[in-house]
């Protein structure tokens, strides 16, 4: 329990009659008897009693003393009274002081701590007296002490927790205290809370009525917290409010008041003491922290547009009490500033287009390069004061100014500005760079994404234009992933799951499993991965297939280990095969070079050596190879696998042909030579067509050549094609004396090509060359359906 002041200065009072009356009656026990004054100085048991000699010696110890001081009676009578003072105090002249005072005066008071027997302290209120004999002369000294230490520590604890709570209040911009003497209307605050009610502190320390304080409350909130007032003055209830005011400096503050107002005996309010705690700095932590949470969600929701966010502007204008927020693009030369982005309070001008940052202080552009430019008044600032005009001429009395710096360059500037002086605290600064770096962010994020989006768009169509199929081997777990086109690449066509071991490798080819294998196995070896690139083949899993796939791949390796194998395949079927066939062409083709130009030096030596003159010999010569070529020309547009007949006819016979039409005909079905057949009887037809033209129909104007070919069936069931040369109208024919190279050509060559027979009759109205041979279906086409013969002009 604490005692209030009154109380202890009633009690020591008391306290001290009372000594006073013990020490009259020990004065008048000194004429008494021994025994009566042992009986007085045991009854005092509150108070320790001890007296002492001129010298200091103790002669008395009370039992109360015993007790509150821990010496027995034997143990201090002899030893100096000194002994239950502290060292600082006998240091200090405290004990000889209080003798002195108690020889001078009659009276020596003091409170102070004193020692116990076991070294502890105990704070004692206590008083030395003279002792006297009974003719006035004084023979010793009288020590009361009472035991305080309870009391003391009590009202050091109140102290203390007073000193505390002023410290606390000192300490504190939080906190305003409020005392309204209600009967006389004057309302007694501190600093503080003066303050946050935008009261002058000279007024409030005056005192000044409820009135001028009600004023400094919000507007939107004053009708509230006036009706809780007089509802908490007339029932007495806690006033528990949180509300807005305008401070001294006209900005918005939350506050929290509680306080009680008391009446009197007959229910009259008197007094209604409180306090309020200023919720302003919890209040924009709050906003701040709603607000990136807002920012958040409009940033997933609806992104940024090239990084700059209207919404996240407004929302660091509101969230910090500000006019004007915005991003500028600083220019490569960091001379100029252009605003890309604005959000302003109503009323406030915007800004728009392209500013000269040096004129904005000397100092702006390398303060800029810091990061963070904040200035509460640019009049005053050194950095921005050279360039005050401008900072006018844009409505700006303070700026926060936020730079995103890449490479030493100032390349972004956020900008928050107001149109007062304020003091931006740590708390502002870091909320605008959370928004700042969250909004550059995800700008960037985006932008790398859209990038990679529009990477892995180009990939995929890449991929489907050339038709690659991809593959990812997570080595860790064997989980292997193909796409649709490196399924169908191994006959794949559902969606179940592939493995390496069940999969894979069941689906190569036998002949390149081994290889195959061996490549894999050298491309994920994590010492020294090599380069995976393999053609194989493949069996189709469901239809049996065989393809060539093209497959290729890189290894990941991590801390030592392969963990992912990753390549794209294509099917190079169609490669292979149009590969195989220009081999096959190839080789073909050296082969057929080969026997042309064999048979052209046949043809040249055969010709010119029997010619009669050079001129003859390489005319003929000429002629024999442009039948040749005309054969080879209708050869190649088939790729030399065969040739009608009708065609090998027609040109064959082109340059020999007269102008009366009618003289030359042929008829036939249609019939498919292969190649050697075809340039067997080109050059057959050249020769019988030249001699015709020296000696037979062709040399006179009224003979005529018919070409007749047919199919018959031989005994064997094979085809055999039968072509007739007739000439008729020519002059007469006699067989010649010798056969020529033309002859030898003609039968040699038929023959052995069709091998059949040529059988050449010089009948008296013309020659006929009737050739016989059979055809080769291993090389021919299909065989069409027989024609009639008809005449061909």
């Amino acid at each position: 329990m604490a005692f209030s002041d009154e109380d202890r200065l009633g009690s020591v009072l008391a306290e001290n009659e009372q000594l006073r009356a013990q020490n009259a009656a020990l004065r008048a026990s000194l004429h008494s008897s021994e025994a009566r004054f042992r009986l007085i100085v045991e009854s005092a048991a509150d108070y320790a009693i001890i007296a002492a000699d001129l010298d200091g010696t103790v002669t008395t110890w009370n039992e109360a003393a015993a007790t509150i001081l821990g010496w027995s009676a034997d143990a201090m009578i002899g030893r100096p009274l000194s002994t239950i003072f502290t060292p600082e105090d006998i240091a200090a002249g405290a004990y000889d002081e209080e003798l002195r005072l108690a020889t001078e005066r009659g009276r020596a008071r003091d409170e102070r701590w004193h020692l116990k027997a076991d070294g502890s302290r105990f704070f004692a209120s206590g008083e030395m007296m003279p002792l006297q004999d009974p003719e006035g002369g004084q023979t010793g000294f009288l020590k009361i002490l009472r035991d305080r230490t309870r009391e003391r520590r009590e009202q050091q604890e109140l102290e203390t927790s007073r000193e505390r709570l002023r410290l606390a209040l000192e300490a504190s911009s939080l906190v305003g205290t409020w005392d309204w003497d209600i009967t006389a209307d004057t309302l007694y605050s501190d600093e503080r809370f003066a303050y946050l009610f935008g009261v002058e502190p000279a007024r409030a320390e005056a005192g000044a009525p409820l009135s001028a304080y009600v004023g400094g409350i919000h507007p939107d909130d004053a009708e509230r917290v006036g009706a809780r007032i007089s509802e908490a003055v007339g029932s007495g209830a806690i006033f528990d409010e949180q509300y807005r005011t305008i401070d001294l400096d006209g900005r918005t503050r939350w506050v929290h008041a509680r306080g009680r107002c008391y009446h009197d005996s007959q229910g009259r309010p008197l007094r209604f003491p409180g306090a309020v705690v200023d919720l302003t700095l919890e209040r924009a932590r709050e906003a701040r922290q709603a607000a990136l949470l807002r920012l958040g969600d409009e940033l997933q929701e609806q992104g940024l547009a090239d990084g700059h966010s209207i919404t996240a502007l407004q929302i660091l204008c509101e969230a910090l009490d500000t006019r004007r927020a915005g991003y500028a693009i600083v220019g490569e030369d960091e001379r100029t500033a252009s605003v890309v982005a604005e959000w302003t309070r109503e009323g406030v001008s915007a800004l728009s287009g392209s500013f000269d940052l040096a004129a904005f202080g000397t100092d702006f552009v390398a303060s800029l390069r810091a990061g963070v430019l904040t200035v509460a008044d640019i009049e005053t600032d050194e950095r921005t004061a050279a360039g005050a005009a401008a900072w006018r001429a844009i409505g700006v009395r303070s700026v926060v100014n936020m730079a995103v710096v890449e490479g030493g360059r100032v390349r972004v500037v956020l900008y928050l500005n107001d149109d007062r002086p304020r003091s931006w605290e740590a708390e502002d600064i870091g909320f605008v760079r959370e928004v700042l770096e969250r909004t550059w962010t995800v700008t960037q994020r985006r932008r790398a994404e859209q990038a990679l989006a529009d990477a892995e768009t180009r990939l995929r169509l890449a991929h489907e234009a050339a038709e690659i199929g991809s593959f990812d081997f997570d080595l860790v777990s064997g989980t292997l992933i193909w796409d649709a086109r490196c399924r169908a690449a191994f006959g794949l066509y559902g969606k179940e799951p592939v493995t390496y071991e069940g999969t894979f490798l069941p689906a190569l080819h036998p002949d390149d499993r081994a290889h195959t294998q061996a490549a894999v196995e050298a491309a994920v070896d994590p010492v020294d991965p090599k380069l995976f690139d393999v053609v194989y083949r493949t069996i189709g899993i469901e239809d049996g297939v065989v393809r060539w796939v093209h497959a290729s791949g890189q290894t990941l390796v991590e801390n030592g280990r392969s963990v992912r194998f990753v390549g794209a395949v294509r099917d190079v079927t169609e490669e292979k095969e149009a590969e195989e066939r220009q081999n096959l062409l190839t080789r073909e083709l050296q082969h057929r070079v080969k026997n042309t130009l064999a048979m052209v030096n046949a043809l040249a030596n055969q010709t010119l050596r029997r010619a009669a003159n050079v001129q003859d010999g390489l005319a003929a010569f000429s002629a024999r190879l442009v039948a040749l070529g005309h054969a080879h020309d209708i050869l190649t547009q088939t790729s030399w696998t065969s040739a009608p007949i009708a065609a090998i006819v027609e040109r064959s016979l082109a340059t020999h042909r007269p102008s009366d039409g009618a003289r030359l005909s042929w008829a036939g079905p249609n019939v498919r030579l292969n190649a050697r057949q075809a340039l067997a009887l080109s050059l057959a037809l050249h020769e019988l067509a030249t001699n015709a033209a020296k000696y037979g129909a062709f040399s006179n104007e009224t003979g005529s050549v018919r070409i007749v070919w047919r199919l018959v069936g031989s005994g064997d069931g094979a085809v055999h094609l039968v072509l007739e040369w007739r000439e008729a109208g020519g002059p007469p024919v006699t067989p010649p004396a010798a056969r020529g190279f033309g002859s030898r050509l003609i039968q040699q060559s038929l023959a052995s090509e069709f091998r059949g027979t040529v059988d050449m009759r010089f009948e008296a109205t013309g020659l006929v060359c009737l050739i016989e041979g059979a055809l080769d279906h291993q090389i021919d086409d299909a065989l069409p359906a027989l024609e009639e013969p008809a005449p061909v002009a």
